[in-house]
């Protein structure tokens, strides 16, 4: 279907200015299992920071100390390639979603919409009323009651906006730290500054910006079409059986009555009767809208549905094809490589490196020096006490001061090694050192040292 020559945002009016949408509410089926999602999600993502897990935080990202805590795992600055593969599963993920159902993270799964439309208009409507109410309200004169409708509305966008400011920083800062810094913002400035930063930009989302993180902000959008094709299913109108538009009992007209329930209840404005469209998250909103519409009218549900391009057109619609293929093939290789990494995860591990500065020191004694870093990585739930020895070759040493040390659970040591043996009479200068490094509870590890020197001819 052709666009009209006007066509453009509906939000965007005359000389470019913002037009506010007075987007209506419907509660269909497709609705209903959004909300269930959706409170699946905050339930996860609100008292993830706040629950234990094996004496952690079941969320928390604590970048000081250098710590992950996973529910009831946790990694270390060491454990980077975790968390390589876990965002190649993401961004794979969200690539093979979109292949097969169109924008259905941003309906579904992502903060903005649900927030927006499981907690914030809801709260409009309880508020304010429906659209027309909305709509007189912000066109009448200033009054008491427009006052307090208006107060308490940003009031409530203001407590929703730091609460969930709150329990975000809680995910780098702790529960404690975000607790302490709340009595006291001075106990910890950063955590402070990104709690009034995180709440004043979402309650600016929540109260004003809103549908425009989608429509100008969001990328997301905007590379939708080289991961969609006619094959992938998405929220579409069957242009064969609605036009042309016409009102009921209209001779030769479509089944679409052209009632436009469609355009109010979406929460970016759109006439999703023109196609799919970059402004279109997927939340189903015009479904379900449509179907009550339909049932009223005594046709047939299902004029806009979730299908195919291909199926609107009578043909079959591939599930498999080179895309979905390949974007599931690399969910494939990434999860089998995080399952690898985590099943060789040892509780200990120890790292012998080259520390920065000469190769080697020659000693006043006949001696020659290689200076090293020992890191020890302790993942499991207990203390260990680490201790290290030579075994060969029989003349080598190693010094570790604070051998033995303890290294508690969940944390990382980093200490100073030295490397000294008399001086070699190898031609290059070179032989092997290898270190036993073990705990109390019989763990070592055995690491091979190449020892330079100065060549003794």
């Amino acid at each position: 279907m052709p666009l009209a020559e006007d066509d453009r945002l509906s939000t965007i009016g005359d000389k470019g200015k913002r037009l506010w949408l007075y987007t209506d509410r419907v509660w269909g089926l497709w609705l209903k299992r959004r909300a269930i999602v959706a409170y699946l999600l905050f339930f996860i993502l609100l008292l993830a920071p706040w629950i234990d897990v094996k004496g952690d935080p079941a969320l928390m990202f604590d970048i000081p100390n250098r710590k992950f805590h996973i529910f009831g795992m946790t990694l270390l600055a060491s454990d980077g390639l975790y968390l390589l593969f876990l965002m190649g599963f993401v961004v794979f993920g969200i690539f093979l979603v979109t292949a097969l159902w169109g924008r259905a993270w941003c309906g579904w799964a992502c903060p903005q919409t649900v927030f927006l439309e499981s907690i914030i208009r809801p709260l409009e409507t309880l508020i304010e009323g429906k659209p027309g109410a909305r709509r007189k309200l912000d066109a009448a004169p200033t009054t008491g009651t427009k006052i307090w409708k208006k107060s308490l509305k940003h009031v409530v966008y203001a407590v929703v906006a730091g609460a969930v400011s709150t329990t975000f920083v809680a995910y780098f800062l702790g529960r404690d730290g975000i607790l302490e810094a709340q009595f006291d913002p001075f106990s910890h400035p950063a955590g402070t500054g990104f709690f009034i930063g995180i709440t004043l930009v979402l309650y600016f989302d929540f109260a004003w910006f809103r549908e425009q993180t989608c429509v100008v902000v969001c990328p997301y959008g905007r590379f939708q079409s080289v991961l969609l094709d006619s094959d992938s299913v998405s929220v579409n109108y069957d242009t064969k059986r609605g036009e042309p538009r016409g009102k009921k009992g209209t001779v030769g007209a479509g089944d679409c009555v052209d009632c436009k329930r469609c355009i109010q209840v979406c929460p970016t404005g759109i006439d999703i009767r023109k196609g799919t469209q970059m402004e279109c998250v997927a939340c189903m909103a015009c479904i379900d809208a449509c179907d009550e519409v339909m049932e009223v009218v005594g046709k047939p549900k299902g004029l806009i549905r979730f299908a195919s391009l291909h199926e609107l057109e009578g043909q079959p619609t591939r599930k498999l094809r080179p895309r979905v293929v390949a974007y599931a093939a690399l969910i494939v290789v990434v999860t089998v490589g995080l399952f690898v990494t985590l099943s060789n995860r040892r509780e200990l591990e120890f790292t012998l490196a080259r520390a920065p500065g000469p190769v080697y020191v020659e000693m006043g004694d006949g001696m020659v020096q290689n200076h090293a870093n020992l890191r020890i990585s302790n993942r499991g739930d207990e203390d260990h006490i680490i201790n290290v020895e030579v075994l060969d070759p029989p003349d080598g040493k190693m010094v570790v001061p604070g051998i033995p040390v303890i290294v508690k659970a969940g944390h990382e040591q980093r200490l100073p090694a030295f490397l000294m043996r008399p001086l070699p009479k190898t031609p290059d200068g070179k032989s092997k050192f290898r270190v036993r490094i073990s705990d109390e509870r019989n763990f070592e590890q055995v690491i091979e040292w190449s020892f330079l020197s100065r060549a003794q001819l």
